[in-house]
């Protein structure tokens, strides 16, 4: 298990290292269209031009900006933003947690529950109005039904207090329990339409779990139905999805682009678009974020990989079988 856990981590290093070379050398290949302002001051232009090498070949500027991340912990200037991004970007982070960790939380329990309950009473009217309901929240898109969500519960209705969630000065002028309400509507679009997809393939896998030779015998021992899905059923449907839902955990840190925009959330989905839509692009910016999308995305493969030992005993990791 050691063993193939530090060969993971090595390869997880050398890939990181690749294809965070590859972001910078395509990113730097972009223009970078500074223009000195007439009759201004220009001279912070030119202490970045030394520290982070812009006027060097690219592979020299990728040094720089590895020794600049060890030594200051600097991971770039923005010139859009006039600060250090990392500092910025990071900061953010707690307002995307904030805003998915508690629809993320809440809507596994609910999607497993509907599942199960599909699965259950298949072919009977509970399937079948749970199945219509999973089709509908998966063929609207999102920003749809949040679109919609507001324009009713906002403007036509007014049971929410606003459309957008609360800002830190709106929380300190209006009140926390203002605040704390502006949070209820994106929660609970978040946990509707997080649900449907993970309901679906919980009910197709316990599905053909209940036709396995194991739950005749269990049927046979004197358990009925419902003891015996979930004693044994249950656990073998969901050790395929057990290791998504820890690898999800990560994922809440990454924010939403358009969750964020349409709530006017200020996490880390908005500073992706912000960057993409300043002019000219926040390059240094655009660096961070997909290198520390990338760290998130090789972490989770690991975590998932060495989760299903803990899940089902059944898999010897690195030893490529089943015992």
């Amino acid at each position: 298990m050691l063993k193939y856990l530090l060969k993971r981590m090595g390869l997880m290093v050398l890939t990181f290292i690749i294809t965070v070379f590859i972001f910078f050398v395509f990113i730097k290949l972009m223009p970078d269209n500074h223009v000195a302002p007439i009759g201004g001051d220009d001279i912070w232009y030119q202490q970045m031009v030394i520290k982070e090498g812009w006027d060097k070949p690219i592979i020299v500027q990728f040094f720089y900006w590895i020794r600049n991340i060890v030594q200051d912990g600097s991971f770039g200037y923005s010139q859009t933003l006039r600060r250090d991004v990392g500092s910025y970007y990071f900061s953010k982070i707690p307002a995307s947690i904030q805003i998915n960790i508690i629809p993320y939380v809440v809507s596994i329990p609910l999607a497993i529950a509907l599942g199960v309950f599909a699965a259950l009473y298949k072919n009977k009217w509970i399937d079948h109005i749970i199945s219509v309901g999973i089709m509908v929240f998966i063929s609207v898109p999102y920003f749809v039904v949040v679109v919609i969500a507001q324009y009713f519960f906002y403007f036509q209705w007014r049971i929410v207090p606003d459309y957008k969630v609360a800002t830190a000065t709106e929380f300190g002028s209006l009140g926390f329990w203002y605040g704390i309400s502006t949070f209820i509507m994106p929660v609970i679009l978040l946990t509707i339409t997080a649900i449907p997809g993970t309901a679906r393939s919980v009910r197709a896998e316990l599905t053909e779990q209940l036709t396995q030779d194991y739950m005749l015998l269990a049927r046979s021992k004197g358990l009925t139905k419902r003891q015996a899905t979930y004693r044994h059923a249950l656990k073998n449907a969901l050790v395929p999805f057990l290791p998504g839902f820890f690898i999800g955990i990560i994922g809440v840190m990454n924010g939403g682009i358009i969750t964020e925009s349409l709530f006017r959330v200020d996490g880390t989905g908005r500073i992706y678009l912000d960057a993409f839509n300043s002019v000219p692009p926040d390059y240094p910016m655009l660096m961070l974020i997909t290198t520390f999308g990338q760290f998130l995305t090789l972490l989770s493969g690991i975590v998932g990989d060495v989760s299903y030992t803990l899940f089902d005993p059944r898999v010897r990791v690195g030893s490529g079988k089943l015992s």
